[in-house]
């Protein structure tokens, strides 16, 4: 037995393909009301407040900081930018310390000293200037990166061979 259709038998336009508003009904597919606010608020970041203080109380931004130094006013296109421009630099924050125990592993698993290092010596950044150079132990803190936005990596400290003498023109490491 066929099945039967209910309702008026409409004639199908087979040179026509169909369109979205004959699948859909016409409620769903009305233009919707636009919130009024242009924008979304800023989210709360608590360490993000904590740096950017401390590095406006420093009166030095490191690189990555570009557009973040002060908030703008809300509502406006500068704080969309703002919020978008912070919003990237927390998820690279999230990131980088995620592989940041991944990256002592690997360190330590094979038993290689390692060291801090800047990768942008230009401008004098306040929390990374006390860790540049110095060897990483076992402890998380002491690796990278240190603050959002940080550019400071992990390398191996190079051995020198044993039994090998300096030369008197070679400089030490």
């Amino acid at each position: 037995m066929g099945a039967r259709r209910r309702g008026p038998a409409q004639p199908m336009n087979i040179l026509r393909p169909p369109s979205s508003t004959d699948m859909v009904p016409s409620r769903l597919i009305e233009p919707a009301e636009m919130a009024a606010e242009a924008g979304t608020p800023d989210f709360a970041w608590p360490d993000f407040d904590r740096w950017q203080a401390a590095f406006a109380a420093a009166r030095n931004f490191p690189p990555r900081w570009e557009g973040l130094h002060r908030a703008p006013p809300a509502h406006t296109p500068e704080a969309e930018t703002y919020r978008l421009r912070k919003l990237s630099l927390f998820s690279e924050w999230l990131d980088l310390l995620a592989r940041r125990s991944t990256v002592h592993a690997h360190f330590a698993r094979q038993g290689i000293r390692a060291r801090v290092e800047r990768q942008d010596m230009r401008l004098p950044c306040p929390a990374c200037d006390p860790f540049n150079a110095r060897e990483v132990g076992a402890e998380l803190e002491a690796m990278p990166p240190f603050h959002p936005g940080c550019r400071c990596v992990v390398l191996a400290v190079p051995v020198e061979p044993a039994g090998r003498r300096r030369r008197p023109f070679e400089r030490s490491r």
